[in-house]
């Protein structure tokens, strides 16, 4: 047993094995491929058969690549198994071999400091030196995912230079290493502390770019900001004109009052009254941002032939921030009243949002009738039926990361032409 733990076969599966469980830590919340239990099952299977058989043949004719081929072979693995572009499956891989690479250099030289070759599986000193490697790779996976959690596909794109760069080094760093890995070296402690530095520096190159991707997405987020002010000026404008509109048709109304009389008259003026309703009811929901866009929405559906039922518990939406809540509802209702005002038959043309909670949790549900029942992409989210594809959609995208930065999550579905939006949101005193 002594022999097979010590010998080439189990050293090309325990670094094949310590390579696939780094990956693993870099692919959560990947969206994954069809049949993916089978996928990752076969894939595992040939990927380590194919570690031993070619690191077995390098060993033979070229030795010094022996170990690098499972390296290279690992940079195939994520888009096997996951549906991920190009640039975003090598940032991943990259960053896992790194990280793999600076669990196992850590772990030896806390076996070298020990006193024993991190080169001999021997089962006192394997524990300890495990626990590090384990370790490591949990703290690696904790800082990491922070930055991978809300990543997108410019997030790897970006930094694609770099990506090129880490797969050259740890290129380099693998056939370096081969021969500095004996404790008898006299310079062991050194080159250990050289491996440890290198695959720091690597990932904080390939993660230090997270403050300007940062900065880059907050500017992007502010020009929307800015384009959804000018639009909301626009609706604000109509709405006023709407009401212009309105009063000038109550003044006309009331002088046709005075030739009536009897019924006509009773049905004229419950006519005025009706019509003048919309200016006296007060919403209080118990929130104010939520009363304001509320507030805006029933002029703007008044002028649409929209009709507007609500059911708001706005005092559960105390821990979320002004700036949230307008932009959540504010993108739920326009969209909701776009998709209202292409619908033809004027009995479909209404609007249900409904906000409560339920235990811990805050429920939202925006309901409403669709013309055209929209696509549901990959991503969960509705398809944009604009021409101009590219510049559209951020509603959806930005909804849905307010929904997530408080902890919750955000569907959509279409049934029978009924759009249905739905948030779950835990509350938080």
């Amino acid at each position: 047993m002594a022999d097979f733990l010590n010998g080439d076969i189990f050293g090309y599966l325990l670094h094949a094995a310590e390579v696939l469980i780094a990956l693993a830590l870099f692919t959560v919340g990947l969206k994954r491929r069809r049949l993916f239990p089978l996928r990752v099952v076969v894939v595992c299977l040939l990927y380590l058969a194919l570690a031993v058989g070619l690191g077995l043949l390098f060993e033979r004719y070229f030795p010094v690549i022996r170990y690098l081929c499972a390296f290279l072979l690992s940079l195939t693995l994520i888009p096997l198994c996951y549906r991920v572009e190009l640039w975003d499956g090598l940032f991943r891989a990259s960053a896992a071999a790194a990280t793999q690479n600076l669990s196992y250099s850590a772990a030896a030289l806390v076996a070298g400091l020990g006193g024993w070759d991190p080169l001999l599986v021997q089962l006192p000193y394997a524990i300890p030196q495990a626990a590090v490697y384990l370790a490591l790779q949990a703290v690696m996976f904790f800082f990491c995912f922070r930055e991978l959690k809300h990543a997108d596909a410019d997030f790897a794109r970006e930094r694609y230079p770099l990506v090129i760069v880490s797969v050259i080094l740890s290129i380099v760093i693998y056939v370096i290493q081969l021969d500095r890995r004996s404790a008898e070296s006299a310079d062991f402690v050194a080159w250990q502390v050289m491996f440890v530095s290198f695959d720091i520096l690597l990932l904080c190159m390939l993660f230090g770019l997270s403050e300007r991707g940062r900065l880059r997405r907050e500017n992007a987020i502010l020009d929307q900001l800015r384009a959804g002010e000018e639009r909301q000026y626009e609706l604000d404008r109509s709405a006023m004109e709407m009401i212009n509109i309105k009063c000038h048709d109550l003044k006309h109304r009331l002088l046709a009052l005075r030739d009536m009389h009897g019924e006509e008259q009773a049905r004229a003026l419950q006519d005025v009254e009706n019509a003048a309703n919309i200016y006296d009811a007060v919403v209080q929901t118990g929130c104010k941002p939520l009363d304001l866009i509320i507030k805006n929405k029933v002029l703007l559906c008044e002028k649409y032939g929209i009709r507007f039922f609500y059911m708001a518990d706005g005092e559960k939406l105390s821990f979320m921030s002004a700036v949230d809540i307008y932009s959540l509802f504010g993108n739920a209702l326009d969209n909701a009243i776009a998709a209202s005002q292409q619908v033809e038959d004027e009995s479909r043309r209404l609007i249900n949002l409904a906000v409560a909670a339920r235990g811990r949790l805050l429920t939202i549900h925006v309901e409403n009738y669709t013309a055209q029942e929209p696509a549901i992409g990959a991503d969960g989210l509705p398809r944009t039926t604009k021409a101009d594809a590219a510049n559209h959609g951020f509603g959806m995208i930005s909804m849905r990361r307010t929904a997530e930065s408080y902890g919750g999550v955000m569907s959509v579905s279409c049934k029978n032409h009924i759009f249905s939006l739905d948030m779950t949101i835990p509350i938080k005193k």
